[in-house]
């Protein structure tokens, strides 16, 4: 997860390390945000979009791993699948 999504500033993105969308619906149930959250458009990177008190509840999860940019979360989501640039 992103800590803040620089180019929507009060928005960050959650992703799963494995791609696995029942995971980030999953999630997406348990830190209560609406179904248009799930974001599929793009099958490299599904991911949730999340904003007020489900984005709040989402980062103080200590099983959600933070990055302070978007940059480095898609370093993180690009390198276990060898996708370099």
């Amino acid at each position: 997860m992103d800590r803040d999504n620089l180019l929507a500033p009060g928005w960050s993105h959650v992703v799963s390390s494995s791609h696995d969308i029942g995971e980030l619906e999953r999630f997406r149930i348990e830190v209560g945000a609406p179904p248009p959250a799930l974001q599929l458009n793009n099958p490299r990177w599904p991911h949730l979009d999340l904003k007020d008190l489900p984005r709040e509840l989402a980062l103080a999860r200590p099983d959600v791993t933070v990055f302070d940019t978007t940059r480095d979360l898609i370093r993180y989501v690009r390198r276990p699948r060898g996708i370099t640039s």
